[in-house]
C-alpha cells in the first residue's frame, strides 16, 4: 500500500470519527436533561451537576473532534496531491 493510499484511508477515517466522536456525549446530555415530574432540591441539584459535566464532556468531545478533523483534512490534501503529482509524472 502506498503512502498516498494510507494517508488517504487515515485521512478519510479521522473525519469520519471526528463527526461520529460528539454525538456520544450529545446523547448522554440529552437524557440526562430530561425534566423530572415532581423534583426534590436535591433531586435538581444532582440534575445539574449532571448537565454540567455532560457539557463538559461534550466540549472536550468537540474539541477532540476538531483536532482529528483538521488531521484528517491534512492527510486527505497530502494524498490528494501526492497522488496527483503521481499520475503527472507516470502521464496518467
Amino acid at each position: 500500500m502506498s503512502r498516498a493510499r494510507l494517508a488517504l484511508t487515515a485521512g478519510v477515517l479521522l473525519l469520519i470519527a471526528s463527526c461520529l466522536l460528539p454525538c456520544l456525549p450529545f446523547l448522554d446530555l440529552s437524557g440526562i436533561s430530561m425534566p423530572y415530574q415532581d423534583p426534590t432540591p436535591e433531586m435538581l441539584e444532582k440534575q445539574a451537576t449532571d448537565i454540567t459535566a455532560a457539557e463538559h464532556r461534550l466540549a472536550v468531545h468537540a474539541a477532540i473532534a476538531g483536532a482529528l478533523a483538521v488531521i484528517g483534512l491534512a492527510a486527505f490534501i497530502y494524498a490528494w496531491k501526492h497522488r496527483r503529482a503521481r499520475k503527472a509524472d507516470h502521464g496518467i
